[in-house]
């Protein structure tokens, strides 16, 4: 049976595909999720498939971009990021010329891990490492507070992680 690869993504979200993980996908998944470095022979003999068909698999969920990399979690104080910190960001009336200097903004950043536009008050949710708190105030006085329509900045300091972030849980739908 031969299945849909066609990908249609819309701006700034996620794949959103025809393509659906089966079973097998799922549990290949799994086992990348909890050992990204596993040889093709490890999942295969994990999942109970033969290698070539592993790896075939592997492939497609690359392509499809359902896999979209491979990479290894880094401890932040070890190489001297010491602030970690959620800031949320408003803006007075989002523009094209103010959601655009954000994005850029944001994409030119070593700073931020991760931003998202989300709902309620707040434009976005944005998680920021920076070595220290000198960085820190340097990039959001200096950044952050120029874009055009900035109206409030409220940061989150983390004081202690309780649970890391292990991958996403792949569960059978």
């Amino acid at each position: 049976m031969k299945r849909a690869t066609g990908r249609r993504r819309s701006a700034g979200s996620a794949a959103t595909t025809a393509f659906a993980p089966d079973e097998l996908d799922r549990q290949i998944l799994r086992a990348l999720s909890v050992n990204a470095r596993a040889t093709n022979v490890e999942v295969a003999r994990e999942v109970g498939l033969s290698e070539a068909p592993c790896s075939r698999r592997i492939h497609r969920l690359e392509q499809e971009g359902v896999i979209k990399g491979y990479g290894v979690r880094v401890d932040a104080a070890s190489v001297g990021l010491e602030i970690r910190a959620f800031v949320t960001l408003t803006l007075d009336a989002v523009s094209t010329k103010s959601a655009d200097r954000f994005a850029e903004v944001v994409a030119e950043s070593p700073y931020v891990l991760q931003c998202f536009i989300v709902s309620g008050s707040a434009y976005a949710l944005l998680h920021v490492v920076a070595p220290d708190i000198r960085a820190y105030s340097e990039f959001v006085l200096d950044q952050l507070r120029t874009i055009p329509g900035v109206k409030d900045l409220n940061s989150n300091f983390v004081m202690r992680e309780i649970k890391e972030f292990q991958g996403l849980p792949v569960v059978a739908c």
